[in-house]
């Protein structure tokens, strides 16, 4: 059975921090989130997505790194989910999701009646090993493909598996399902330098089955981006890195009729009508 539904859904959303405590911005971090977390407060945003690249160092700084923006975000009294990035698994993935609170790094859960699923798009990559034979064989032709970004990744056997599975409970229990997803899932809201998750056309083939996913929002672009195939839309959204942070504090805002992306010092970002 499916959550008691109500009128709107209020979420915050930040993607792409690049949290990185000797670069120039980085002590404006702490004090650009802080903003964010009143503003979501404010909008009465029930909880908040994390969609990944907390983190920008590699070595030993990354898992220091890691705790401390983790922390930062935690300041908002509410769930945050978090979405794993290529950046953040510069900690070994074990260790990541010992510190994020995680299980898993693909999962699922619940609001106002609406399925969110995250997915792992560094499952197969350079920085994860191969959990079958089909993962090694696809991490081999990506490896070697020249189109596809090393430090992009892709969704393994098991996880395409699982992901069926929840979709199809989905559909059986008239749930709407938004997909979270660090890479972009379709070419025309990226860009070849960026890139985007490497099976990409093997999951939409899988997503366009399903008449009631509603959206999927990913980050790793920096910029923002929308296109519509088959009925999904597929969002993008601006990275806090690199821009003012009341242009990246976004609240996101569903009803049956739209999908609202708004930001705290500027104009929204979408206004997205649904089926």
């Amino acid at each position: 059975m499916s959550e008691t539904k109500h009128d709107t859904l209020r979420f915050g959303i930040v993607t792409d921090i690049h949290y990185n405590p000797e670069s120039k911005t980085g002590n404006q971090t702490q004090a650009g989130l802080e903003r964010c977390i009143e503003h979501w407060t404010r909008e009465g945003a029930e909880f908040v997505i994390q969609l990944g690249d907390l983190i920008s160092r590699e070595g030993p700084e990354a898992e220091s790194d890691l705790i401390a923006v983790r922390d930062m975000l935690a300041r908002f009294p509410g769930k945050v989910y978090h979405v794993a990035g290529n950046h953040c698994l510069a900690v070994p993935p074990e260790r990541y999701k010992t510190i994020m609170g995680l299980d898993s790094l693909y999962y699922t859960f619940s609001s106002h009646g609406i399925r969110f699923i995250v997915l792992n798009g560094m499952d197969v990559s350079a920085v994860n090993d191969p959990q079958t034979k089909a993962d090694r064989h696809l991490l081999e032709y990506y490896r070697d493909n020249v189109k596809a970004p090393f430090y992009c990744g892709a969704i393994g056997a098991r996880q395409l598996e699982w992901l069926v599975n929840e979709l199809d409970l989905a559909l059986k229990n008239e749930e709407p399902v938004i997909i979270l997803s660090h890479l972009p899932l379709l070419e025309e809201t990226t860009d070849e330098k960026h890139g985007l998750l490497w099976n990409h056309e093997e999951l939409t083939a899988i997503l366009f089955r399903y008449p009631n996913i509603r959206a999927c929002l990913s980050g790793h672009y920096h910029s923002a981006a929308h296109a519509r195939s088959d009925g999904i839309h597929f969002i993008v959204l601006p990275a806090f890195a690199g821009w003012p942070p009341g242009e990246c504090c976004l609240t996101v805002k569903i009803t049956g009729e739209n999908i609202n992306i708004g930001r705290q010092d500027a104009p929204p970002l979408f206004d997205i009508p649904l089926p």
